[in-house]
Formats: C-alpha cells, sequence, structure tokens
C-alpha cells in the first residue's frame, strides 16, 4: 500500500508520545538560602513539581555558589545558585552527601539528571548511589554536630559504587558537567523513593546543580486501545482513498 510509510510514521508519532519524558521534579536552587556553612542539613524544596532534597555532612555551603543555566524537558533556569560544599570529604566518615525524596506513582522509566563541578585536586571522579521506599529518619551519627536524614534502620539498595564521571576542574565557575541516571525500571510507581548520592571524591569544594527528575506516564490500557483504534482507522481511510 502506497501510504504504507505516511501510517507509519503516523504511529511512530503517537507511540513516541506515550514515551515521551515528563518532569516530576526539579531542583534549580535560584531561590536562594541563607543559613550558616558547614550546617549540617540544608533543606531545598523542588522548584518544579514536588520533592525534597537534604544537603548533608561535611562543610555545606550555606549561600550557594554560581550556578548552572539549564535549559531542557520544558524548564529553563538562569545561572543563578548551586547547590554547593567547600568540601567534600572531611576526616572520618563526615563525607558530602544528599538525599533526593519524591514520588513516581504513575510513573515508569525513570531518569535522574543533574550538573556537577568539581575543582582542585582532579576534581570530583565519581560517586556512590543508594535508593529505598521507605521514609526517611531523623538520626544523630557521632561524626556529626546535629540531625541529618537516614535511610530507614539505615537499609537500602546499591546502584552505583565509584561511578565514574568527567568533570570540569580548576575553577568553580569552569563549565558544569551533566549527568544522567537512568533506573531501569526499578522506581517505577512509587509512592515515595529516596536516593542517596555520597563518597565523592576527590577531598574538595563541589557545587551541584539543576538536579531534574524525570519519568514516562503509566498509559491506561485505555491508553493503547485508542492508539490501535486511531492506526486501524487510518488504514481504512487511506485503504478508500
Amino acid at each position: 500500500m502506497k501510504n504504507s510509510p505516511l501510517i507509519l510514521l503516523i504511529f511512530f508519532f503517537l507511540f513516541s508520545q506515550l514515551q515521551a519524558q515528563s518532569v516530576i521534579a526539579n531542583w534549580d536552587f535560584n531561590d536562594g538560602y541563607d543559613v550558616g556553612n558547614d550546617t549540617p542539613q540544608i533543606v531545598h524544596s523542588a522548584s518544579v513539581g514536588s520533592g525534597t532534597i537534604y544537603q548533608q555532612r561535611a562543610d555545606t555551603d550555606g549561600n550557594g555558589k554560581g550556578g548552572n543555566a539549564f535549559s531542557q524537558f520544558g524548564i529553563t533556569s538562569l545561572a543563578g545558585k548551586s547547590m554547593a560544599w567547600d568540601d567534600v570529604g572531611k576526616s572520618g566518615d563526615n563525607d558530602a552527601e544528599f538525599f533526593v525524596t519524591f514520588s513516581t506513582t504513575g510513573y515508569q522509566n525513570i531518569n535522574m539528571y543533574f550538573d556537577i563541578l568539581g575543582n582542585e585536586d582532579g576534581g570530583i571522579v565519581s560517586f556512590d548511589l543508594k535508593y529505598d521506599f521507605n521514609v526517611l529518619e531523623d538520626a544523630n551519627p557521632a561524626d556529626v554536630s546535629g540531625t541529618v536524614k537516614d535511610f530507614n534502620a539505615g537499609s537500602s539498595n546499591d546502584f552505583l559504587n565509584n561511578e565514574t564521571l568527567p568533570v570540569s576542574i580548576n575553577a568553580i565557575d569552569a563549565d558544569f558537567t551533566q549527568i544522567s541516571v537512568s533506573f531501569a525500571g526499578l522506581l517505577d510507581n512509587q509512592n515515595l523513593v529516596a536516593i542517596r548520592l555520597d563518597d565523592f571524591k576527590e577531598n574538595d569544594a563541589m557545587s551541584i546543580d539543576n538536579v531534574v527528575i524525570t519519568g514516562t506516564v503509566i498509559p491506561e490500557p485505555s491508553t493503547y486501545a485508542i492508539v490501535l483504534a486511531s492506526l486501524a482507522s487510518l488504514v481504512v481511510f487511506f485503504r478508500k482513498k
């Protein structure tokens, strides 16, 4: 049938709309925050969508350093500020970390994106990532002078260990590098997801900006039926023509 290529194009367009990434939560840190440096925990509410970031441990920067402009997924942010630490690896276990909590109810194919910048001593060369589906608990570890968040009963799932990343180095206003993480179905349709990133190497300053969580909407079975019915109607229409 001579109209087959056109029908296929229309079908792929309809199917691609079902697979389009939607923003679940985004943090640009541009609203600013004024807390004391080296605060054990700084809380950041999402700029878009719903979710919370707990910036913790090491030498947190209470005002944020220069951030990165961002334009993706329908989001546009000015350079503004970023979530920053003056030192990401103090003595003992008190290294910089942050938790991201959000809901993926109704979403699948979850992805996480963030811009990262390290400086001096080779920059930030790797990180670890863990996740869980339980509410975080307050903790008072011996190496932190205050309360921080932790996984419930300390239990979590390993996802990335010593994940290598290329990072711009030598100046805090150098270009950031965007990191993307695909969770391959592990976080789909959950009431609560808690992610922790930590063990950032090497031991120096770090800025993170434009944290974005995306997913694709889980379609109702009727949605697929509509797509198939639309395709069938197109086939009938072009055959009649």
